[in-house]
């Protein structure tokens, strides 16, 4: 996927995504395609096309092309300029604009748009790219017949027993594949406010949730003091927006409502513009109990997520103030030409985000009975952000990894003693990379929740993401006795029974048919195919209609004696759809 995105990205030049079709040399551009032009694409980084080097952009020149813009010093057109000194001849020397860069000691250079590329794709193409880059399972299994075929004894004219590849370094390649036995794992009871999720309905019930009722007088619940943070091109439609997430929250009659009108409204600039604002605003007001922030963004040009985002939220999380953000560059809810069904399906996504960080449980799921309530689940990753260019060391580099801690409380199987989420996280920065010595991060985020929760759990059982084999028996023998000691700062003191799971998503193994024409199912379970050391079982997963399933492997590192009847992949499978995951 990361070569076919590099080689999309040098297929469609600056001048290409400028002119969407148009033909470059007659483009006629009135103030409003300039204004938009430069509002995309200013302060974003592009590559040159004939070098790969990466420049941020600092103006677009509309009134000159590479054909009437003068090289300092050398008395020639940029267009002369290619041609004689870089020996490229421009396909459009008279195409405008011009591509204002930064260039050494804060000089400005200029390049032809058909020579620099965006480094990131449309949002469409972007989309797409899982499509293009994806094997569905009878195509999957016909390229590993093919492979097969060169690397069986005899498929190729080596010397050596056999010939072949593998023969020639003494191995042999079995004829047939590995054959397991599997069950496929029913859906969990699903509850949404006394509405029971059908089986058949296990791949999309979200449709289902428009009929959830809490049944909670309107004069019972709590009316929150929403403040609507908007970025400043969306004056026009913040309020019908706001409008109609208003009646999909109060239309659940939960403990919670918005009121008709927002608190508060507060318009925001671009990038610093947006977190300088929303700083300024909550320094100087004084606000009400039961604030939420709602943060309707559009962030500038064509990037997916808002550069302020991380800042706003740590801002308002440090604050206590609950927030959600609402993106229009993933679909702009106020255009004129809006889909208000695909509009209305991701608000209602919104809606119940809303209620759910407010601690509403928006489904309940059944959880097996085996296991001991109270129960402490604890979710454990790791999250490594995308390395970026920069400029400064000239190459890509990696931020800071986050690690974050999730202690989720059942108290009850019953549906009505669970009402309410009850829910705990911690997050802890790591140097870039780093997966271990997590031990003294989980024991606080554990500890901190029993004592917030107030719980004294009968089971506790822990999902630790991000571990390879070879690191397991390390990981576990640090993390395991963190967990029991903090378990331990519960009223009773007594030893919690505890099981410790590893999940590893990134691995080789795929389930197909006998025949190879199918994947399995969501929901596939695996047992016959276990580790050298540890109980295993794997738990196919979802995916598109164009790609092939993957399973998670799940390697059970401890497991109590008394839990031993306990059914740990069903747990696992019905916490899957469990809303907060």
């Amino acid at each position: 996927t990361v070569d076919l995105r590099a080689k999309v990205l040098r297929t469609k030049s600056l001048l290409d995504s400028l002119c969407e079709g148009s033909d470059p040399n007659s483009k006629h551009w009135d103030e409003r395609s300039i204004n938009e032009a430069k509002r995309n694409w200013v302060s974003e980084v592009v590559i040159c096309t004939y070098d790969r080097r990466c420049h941020s952009v600092v103006d677009l020149i509309f009134d000159r092309s590479p054909a009437t813009m003068p090289v300092p010093g050398l008395g020639i057109s940029h267009a002369d300029y290619f041609e004689q000194k870089k020996k490229m001849t421009l396909q459009y020397p008279k195409a405008k604009p011009l591509v204002a860069v930064q260039g050494r000691n804060n000089s400005t250079v200029y390049l032809p748009a058909e020579l620099v590329c965006g480094n990131e794709l449309d949002p469409k193409v972007k989309q797409k790219l899982p499509s293009i880059a994806s094997f569905k399972p009878d195509r999957r299994n016909a390229a590993i017949e093919e492979v097969k075929r060169f690397l069986k004894p005899g498929a190729q004219k080596t010397k050596g027993a056999g010939g072949g590849l593998l023969p020639a370094l003494g191995i042999i390649l079995g004829d047939e594949r590995l054959k397991v036995n599997c069950e496929v794992l029913p859906l969990p009871v699903i509850m949404a406010a006394g509405v029971k999720v059908p089986q058949h309905k296990g791949g999309m019930w979200a449709p289902l949730l428009n009929q959830a009722n809490f049944n909670v007088d309107a004069g019972s619940s709590v009316e929150l003091q929403v403040v609507v943070v908007y970025t400043r091109t969306l004056n026009g439609c913040r309020e019908r927006v706001y409008d109609r997430l208003r009646d999909m929250v109060n239309r659940f009659n939960s403990h919670f409502r918005f009121g008709r009108k927002p608190a508060r409204t507060v318009e925001v600039g671009e990038r610093d513009g947006h977190w300088e604002g929303v700083q300024q605003f909550f320094s100087r007001e004084e606000l009400p109990p039961n604030v939420f922030v709602l943060d309707f963004s559009k962030p500038p040009g064509r990037v997916a997520s808002d550069p302020a985002y991380g800042v706003v939220k740590q801002m308002l999380g440090a604050a206590g103030h609950l927030s959600q953000f609402v993106n229009f560059n993933t679909y702009h809810h106020g255009a004129p030409n809006a889909d208000m069904k695909k509009s209305g399906i991701i608000l209602q996504g919104v809606a119940r985000q809303v209620l759910s960080k407010c601690g509403v449980r928006i489904w309940w799921v059944s959880i097996p009975k085996s296991i001991p309530m109270p129960a402490v689940f604890v979710g454990v990753d790791v999250f490594h952000a995308p390395r970026m260019f920069d400029p400064i060391a000239n190459k890509k580099t990696a931020k800071a990894s986050v690690a974050a801690i999730t202690v989720n409380v059942l108290r009850s199987h019953e549906q009505k003693e669970n009402s309410k989420i009850e829910l705990y996280t911690e997050t802890a920065k790591r140097e870039a990379g780093q997966e271990m010595d997590l031990g003294r991060v989980i024991h606080s985020a554990v500890k901190n929740a029993m004592q917030a929760l107030q719980v004294d759990p009968m089971s506790c059982i822990v999902w630790r993401d991000g571990v390879g084999d070879g690191a397991i028996a390390q990981v576990a023998s640090d993390e395991i006795p963190h967990v029991r000691d903090a378990l331990t700062y519960s009223n009773s003191k007594k030893e919690v029974p505890l099981a410790y799971i590893v999940c590893q998503k990134r691995i080789a193994t795929k389930f197909l048919s006998i025949d190879g024409s199918q994947g399995l199912p969501a929901g596939t379970l695996v047992t016959s195919l276990q580790g050298p050391d540890k109980e295993t079982f794997y738990i196919n997963g979802t995916c598109p209609p164009y790609s092939t399933p993957k399973p998670v492997r799940y390697v059970v590192a401890q497991k109590d004696e008394s839990l031993k009847d306990c059914a740990l992949p069903e747990t696992t499978w019905a916490l899957c759809h469990d809303y907060p995951n």
